[in-house]
């Protein structure tokens, strides 16, 4: 792992506070643009909102209390709670999108 003086020297301008600042603005600003796309171009999806929203928290806490948050691929693969969320909003997605009159029972 490099520091900020061994790779990208703009880095030592900013402290990890502002950062940190600048990451929860974009997380907010993540989820409350899927809220409004999921609400204005599939409105059946707003049961998916709070596992995205779970989804942030939880990869939040990786990054902060197990400073697992360099790699998202990585923090992915390695925790199940993590995996099973992305495996439980495809679910969702395809619940709320599926067509209803094409499940016929025979």
């Amino acid at each position: 792992m490099q520091t900020s003086q061994q790779g990208r020297k703009v880095l030592a301008l900013y402290s990890v506070a502002l950062i940190d600042r600048y990451a929860e603005i974009s997380a907010t600003g993540a989820l409350l643009f899927y809220s409004l796309f999921v609400m204005n171009m599939h409105p059946e999806l707003v049961v998916s909102i709070p596992i995205v929203l779970f989804g942030l928290f939880r990869y939040w806490y990786l990054s902060e209390m197990q400073g697992e948050g360099e790699s998202p691929t990585e923090a992915l693969m390695n925790d199940k709670q993590l995996l099973l969320t992305v495996v439980a909003w495809i679910g969702v997605c395809i619940w709320a999108l599926w067509p209803v009159g094409s499940f016929k029972w025979n």
